[in-house]
């Protein structure tokens, strides 16, 4: 199996934001990075997305773009209860961008060898809080992973980890405002938490400041 056609696995469980690991977003057969357009600022607020150089070396962007609300849903056990509760929390949009090494790369098997970024935007701060807990709690459905502290970031945070079939993930999910962003990092063999906690740093501290309620 290639390593794109691992990734194609590894996105399959979409939630939230459907990772890496979840992919219901399509992923490219082709390793060559494409030109990275900002995502859509009626989608997530003109959310800061890393790019090539911002992620672990040798890793290209593979996917890139928006999903909708039927894409995002059907990474749920529930589709049709998951849309009534997103649009009810006020969801406008969801924005992806998923790494992941090149097949003529050999990547150090204890190297991080995919990222994958889902952001969705709410109608409110508490709307994000809930959707957020709401995505984690499905994406424990999945055995093989378990909920682990983890320093907090943003607003409100949870963390999974698990053994997955293609290796050892780390799955951030951050409230920051109306925002929820999920942050998943994988290695075959190695672990992904040091380089995933500061990616996810950095990722914040790009963002622009979240607006003060008057």
């Amino acid at each position: 199996m290639t390593r794109t056609a691992t990734l194609i696995l590894f996105i399959g469980f979409i939630v939230t934001v459907g990772l890496w690991r979840t992919g219901a977003s399509s992923a490219q057969d082709d390793a060559t990075p494409p030109a990275v357009a900002s995502p859509s600022p009626d989608a997530t607020s003109g959310f800061v997305f890393p790019e090539v150089g911002q992620v672990p070396d040798g890793l290209v962007v593979i996917s890139d773009g928006e999903r909708t609300l039927d894409d995002v849903a059907s990474g749920f056990s529930d589709p049709v209860a998951t849309i009534e509760l997103f649009v009810a929390w006020g969801w406008r949009g969801n924005d992806i961008r998923a790494f992941h090494v090149a097949d003529d790369i050999s990547a150090e098997p204890t190297a991080i060898d995919g990222v994958y970024i889902s952001v969705h935007e709410f109608g409110s701060p508490q709307f994000a809080a809930e959707a957020l807990d709401y995505s984690l709690e499905e994406h424990l459905n999945d055995p093989a992973l378990d909920e682990v502290a983890r320093p907090g970031f943003g607003d409100h945070a949870r963390t999974l980890f698990g053994e997955m079939a293609y290796g050892n993930e780390i799955t951030f999910y951050v409230q920051r405002g109306s925002l929820v962003i999920r942050l998943s990092a994988s290695s075959p063999e190695g672990d992904p938490t040091v380089e995933a906690t500061q990616l996810m740093e950095a990722l914040l501290d790009a963002q622009p400041a979240t607006p003060v309620a008057t």
